[in-house]
């Protein structure tokens, strides 16, 4: 009976993690549509101001975590929006550096002022120790992700699914 508790209490807690990450996400992703971006592309713009001259398409990839072909097509998207703009790198003339023009600019800093009003307000029923205590589940949560194989957990499942006989 204790087992079966402790699994309704980790799937009940799962589902509260993800629906909370969702309607953030969601929300998030309604205050920079007001500005016409999408979550990628405004992280894509604070990477670029955050790395400044060393802005290539690699040094974004790896500072927002993805790969280089997941910022390729947002690129070009800012880029006909005319919100970046690329110019050769000094030392590699084979890479680029990504800069934003004065109207990307003005739109992060719109943008910018919007999304620390809605992190603000979200995170306002919270007390200090609350927002503490939530930031280190959620890096513990993290860590502890990143130790878990699915291809393991899969192969598992499939060499003794459940009720310990595999079906042929």
């Amino acid at each position: 009976m204790q087992n079966e508790n402790r699994s309704r209490l980790q799937a009940s807690s799962w589902f509260a993690v993800v629906r909370a990450y969702q309607e953030c996400n969601r929300r998030y992703s309604q205050v920079l549509a007001a500005f016409d971006l999408t979550v990628p592309q405004f992280d894509v713009m604070m990477a670029i101001l955050a790395l400044d001259r060393g802005a290539t398409p690699k040094a974004i990839a790896e500072r927002l975590v993805v790969t280089r072909g997941n910022i390729t097509g947002v690129l070009h998207r800012l880029q006909a929006r005319a919100l970046i703009a690329t110019e050769r790198h000094d030392q590699d003339r084979r890479s680029f550096v990504c800069r934003l023009t004065e109207e990307g600019r003005a739109l992060l800093a719109v943008a910018r002022h919007a999304a620390s009003l809605f992190i603000e307000r979200q995170l306002a029923p919270f007390d200090a120790a609350e927002l503490r205590a939530t930031e280190r589940t959620m890096i513990q949560m993290r860590a502890h992700l990143q130790t878990i194989d699915p291809e393991e957990i899969v192969a598992n499942v499939l060499t003794e699914p459940p009720g310990g006989k595999r079906e042929k």
